[in-house]
């Protein structure tokens, strides 16, 4: 019989291109989307979840690419002594096979790399407990940028 198990693909981390934004938005309304959140609730969301080519220029923008697929991606703005991670997407087609974790872990030894030892990231409720599977804590609660009276989850990581 054969395992059910699926294995972490063979991931290509790269930076992102400046003409990938339509299609990373996409890919984060996607991934968002699986929440089972509404229509209202989506398109409230799209401007916080649209990647446009000044964002990929302006900060630290990476892609995991599986063959022809983007697997996932994140972006962290790094301001002084801290980063605050703006994006942490998985396609939901990759969705429990590490590509979180590996785009994570990119990411954190990116702060390294900059001497930065404290990330902040403002997270949809549904993501709290993989980020504190990633070694995150909880500080307290922050306004949605998009839904009026929504409190997301601010996560922080001291390294």
């Amino acid at each position: 019989m054969g395992s059910t198990h699926r294995r972490m693909p063979a991931l290509l981390l790269r930076p992102a291109w400046p003409d990938e934004g339509p299609a990373l938005s996409a890919l984060a309304m996607k991934a968002k989307a699986q929440w089972g959140y509404d229509e209202d609730f989506m398109a409230r969301c799209q401007a916080e979840l649209t990647v446009t080519p000044w964002h990929i220029g302006s900060e630290h923008f990476r892609v995991a690419q599986c063959g022809q697929k983007v697997a996932g991606f994140s972006c962290v703005r790094v301001r002084e002594a801290r980063a605050l991670l703006q994006h942490l997407v998985v396609n939901p087609d990759f969705a429990h096979l590490g590509v979180g974790h590996r785009l994570m872990s990119d990411l954190l030894e990116h702060a390294r790399r900059h001497g930065i030892r404290l990330v902040h990231v403002e997270a949809d409720p549904n993501a709290a407990g993989f980020y504190e599977r990633e070694g995150f804590r909880q500080r307290g609660h922050v306004p949605s940028g998009s839904i009026a009276g929504r409190k997301l989850p601010l996560m922080e990581l001291r390294f």
